[in-house]
């Protein structure tokens, strides 16, 4: 149970607390501040599956909810992740996302151990293999996670590019890519599939067995091959393996996501 872009209030002393925060719930029929006994009923009602609500955050409240939990989980990973000042800015925000899902304290060595290993070894395509979140539903927050990673090592690529360039674009726009497609002047999506499966990054294109610029059959088998091993990821949801570069695909390949 959340609130404000996925703050978590279960349990009820969770929503008491959110005026303590600087995000009190306010009531819809005048915007005062709710009494605990108003809160705790509301919280109630929701958590029984109600959907007629009458409080609310206010958008100073949430934004002000979302700064002080992002700094209160940036303290907690700095701890547990040597060197986080100094990652490419795509792996921050992956595991910046992996902590909103979880809690920072749920990525834990103990917990994430291969992840841990991964990172600590700045070896982000293995961090990507290793960063999905268990839970209903978080199946393109996972698929979005890896990306991330796989863009930091990317971006380590020599030469190195500005570590706080966010590569990843937002929101992203992306087009369907399949067989028989071709590059047109000025546009690089197919370009960006085939690096990403080239020998330093996935290994699934070998160099000379693939046009440049083209969906051909290489790169179709390719593609089939990296979503379903993206498949058998544990909790990748139900990922596609169709063939097609489509949005949860284009999502985990990370690099520079082209825009329809």
């Amino acid at each position: 149970m959340t609130i404000g872009i996925g703050n978590k209030i279960d349990p009820v002393a969770d929503a008491l607390a959110l005026a303590s925060l600087g995000a009190p719930l306010l009531r819809d029929s005048d915007n005062t501040k709710a009494s605990d006994f108003e809160i705790t009923a509301e919280w109630t009602v929701v958590k029984a599956g109600g959907t007629a609500t009458t409080l609310h955050l206010s958008d100073a409240g949430i934004d002000t909810l979302v700064t002080k939990r992002l700094n209160q989980n940036e303290a907690v990973i700095r701890t547990l992740f040597a060197g986080f000042d100094t990652w490419p800015a795509d792996a921050q925000l992956g595991v910046l996302s992996m902590a909103w899902g979880l809690g920072p304290n749920g990525l834990g060595p103990s917990l994430f151990r291969k992840f841990h290993l991964a990172v600590g070894a700045r070896n982000w395509f293995a961090a990507a293999l290793q960063c999905n979140m268990g839970g209903s539903g978080l199946g393109k927050r996972n698929a979005v996670d890896r990306g991330l990673f796989r863009n930091a090592g990317v971006s380590e690529e020599p030469p190195a590019s500005d570590p706080d360039i966010l590569f990843l674009p937002v929101p992203g726009n992306r087009p369907n890519r399949q067989l028989g497609d071709v590059d047109q002047a000025g546009a690089d999506d197919i370009g960006v599939i085939q690096r990403m499966f080239g020998p330093t990054r996935l290994n699934l294109l070998v160099p000379g067995t693939f046009t440049r610029g083209t969906f051909d059959a290489a790169t179709l088998v390719a593609v089939t091959a990296f979503q379903t091993t993206e498949a058998a990821l544990p909790n990748s949801g139900p990922f596609p393996v169709t063939g097609v570069v489509a949005q949860l695909t284009w999502a985990c390949l990370g690099e520079h996501v082209p825009q329809a």
